[in-house]
């Protein structure tokens, strides 16, 4: 084969890739996301004890999480994604646009001060990232509506009881929560709009689709 037909070849197959990459890039921003559901308007308690209306984030775009503050495994990661995510936003100076939001499942333990503590091992900036918690029924209402999955499993003598299971053996035994692994990106509008996995979320991706949702206009 000529050696200039070898070169053209080249040439297309190195602008088919190019396609490709810009395409990756470009088709997240293109397909419209989805609308899962509304956050509700859930009136909660913030780490400083001050009351705080889901509400009051409209406006803004929200990345919403759920964890307990005794998690041993993936609520550390996914508050760890969450501070990565802050990082981003501040370099990209998007953090007035965007609000952070971590709440609790296990508001029983997870009493405000216990919080503002969590938040000061990740060095969280309070100016953008809330960490919410309330009593059992407005914690249940926000789980419901967001359709988590969430359940105590009890420990008595080192055996796994869940909570459906549970009698109320032994003297206020430990437990821990199983619950959602999952991140939410919320719109201007106070919709559901992308899921992420959680302790698993790449943080990439969820910049890409912070962006999308950034660019959509206010009302619309």
């Amino acid at each position: 084969m000529p050696r200039s037909l070898w070169l053209r070849v080249g040439i297309g197959l190195l602008f088919i890739a190019a396609a490709g990459a810009f395409y990756q890039v470009i088709a997240p921003r293109l397909q419209p996301l989805p609308v899962y559901m509304a956050l509700p308007d859930v009136s909660l308690t913030d780490q400083d004890g001050r009351p705080f209306d889901l509400a009051q984030t409209r406006g803004k775009v929200v990345v919403l999480s759920p964890i307990y503050t005794h998690c041993p495994d993936i609520c550390p990661l996914t508050t760890a994604k969450m501070k990565q995510i802050q990082g981003r936003l501040q370099a990209r100076g998007w953090s007035d646009q965007v609000q952070l939001v971590t709440f609790s499942v296990d508001p029983q333990r997870d009493q405000p001060g216990v919080l503002k503590r969590f938040a000061g091992v990740y060095k969280a900036d309070l100016d953008n990232w809330i960490f919410l918690t309330g009593n059992s029924a407005q914690i249940q209402s926000l789980i419901q509506a967001l359709g988590l999955y969430v359940e105590r499993v009890y420990y008595v003598d080192g055996t796994p009881i869940p909570e459906a299971s549970f009698s109320g053996q032994g003297d206020n035994p430990p437990y821990l929560v199983n619950h959602t692994d999952r991140l939410f990106l919320v719109d201007r509008q106070g919709n559901v709009r992308a899921l992420q996995p959680g302790s698993r979320t790449q943080v990439d991706e969820a910049m890409q689709l912070i962006q999308q949702l950034i660019q959509i206009p206010n009302g619309g």
